[in-house]
Parts: structure tokens; sequence; C-alpha cells
């Protein structure tokens, strides 16, 4: 299953702000991974939706709800189990 990561930042927010979008993500189906209110964004992720495209509207509904601007980047995690199996075999055969 995939893996997607979702960073958001909310523009001119406080911690209440950021306590509301974590509820609104969960809502969403999302798991807090990296929370750093300080640096003013944080991080979700999600294995639960099927495509980048439903991550993002997920997190524009989400980051909506505070009533804030915000800005957001969607990432979609690499298989890396699957990644350096592949390396390892490249390394063997050469």
């Amino acid at each position: 299953m995939t893996t997607f990561t979702a960073r958001v930042e909310l523009h001119e927010a406080n911690p209440a702000d950021y306590k509301r979008l974590q509820s609104e993500m969960q809502r969403e189906e999302f798991t807090a991974s990296k929370n750093n209110h300080d640096s003013g964004s944080v991080e979700f992720s999600s294995k639960n939706k099927a495509s980048i495209r439903e991550v993002i509207d997920a997190t524009v509904r989400a980051a909506s709800k505070t009533g804030k601007k915000f800005s957001f980047t969607v990432m979609k995690d690499k298989n890396l189990e699957k990644l350096e199996s592949k390396m390892r075999y490249h390394l063997q055969h050469h």
C-alpha cells in the first residue's frame, strides 16, 4: 500500500489552530507523523488514500476548516524496501 505525506503550514496561526488542523486531518484518515508548531508546519501521513489527488483534496478540506490561509506539500513515499532490494540485485549482478 502506498503511503503519502502531507506537510501543512498555517499562516498567522496559533496552537489552537494547529490543534483544529490535527483534528480535521484525523477525520480525513491521516495520522500525525511530525509536528513542529514552532517551525510553522506539521506533517501527516496516510495509507488509506488511493491517489495523490485524494490526498490533496483531503488536505485542502481539513486545512480550510481552520479558517486560516495555508500552504501545503504532498509527497508520495517510495517503497524503500523494494528500492533497496533492486539496488542489492544490481550491485550483486555487476
